[in-house]
């Protein structure tokens, strides 16, 4: 029972601190006149990846660096295809027939 509210605990925090992240990347933007893009590809990418680095840390702490490395990779290969993913779900991308024949001799 008590890691049900841990876990239900854990999820209100990071809600709660994505929350606070986005509303202070925006009143940065807005103050530096700096495009709202520019801030979400950066301080906000930043937050997306924290999680990663920390179990990095972690790992480079307790003498395992192949675990820091696997899960760079790993976290950099899902949320890419996770990205292009979810980009065809909602709009399928078109590739030309001659991009397919150059990079796809066997096609």
């Amino acid at each position: 029972m008590l890691e049900v509210i841990f876990l239900i605990l854990g999820f209100i925090i990071i809600i709660k601190s994505s929350d606070i992240l986005v509303d202070c990347a925006s009143s940065l933007a807005i103050r530096c006149k700096i495009p709202k893009m520019l801030i979400a590809l950066t301080i906000v990418a930043f937050g997306t990846c924290a999680p990663e680095v920390a179990i990095s840390f972690q790992s480079v702490a307790n003498k395992n660096g192949t675990m820091a490395f696997a899960n760079v990779v790993g976290s950099c290969i899902v949320n890419t295809f996770l990205i292009i993913g979810l980009a065809a779900l909602v709009r399928p991308i078109r590739v030309k027939h001659a991009t397919i024949k150059k990079n796809y001799q066997f096609y």
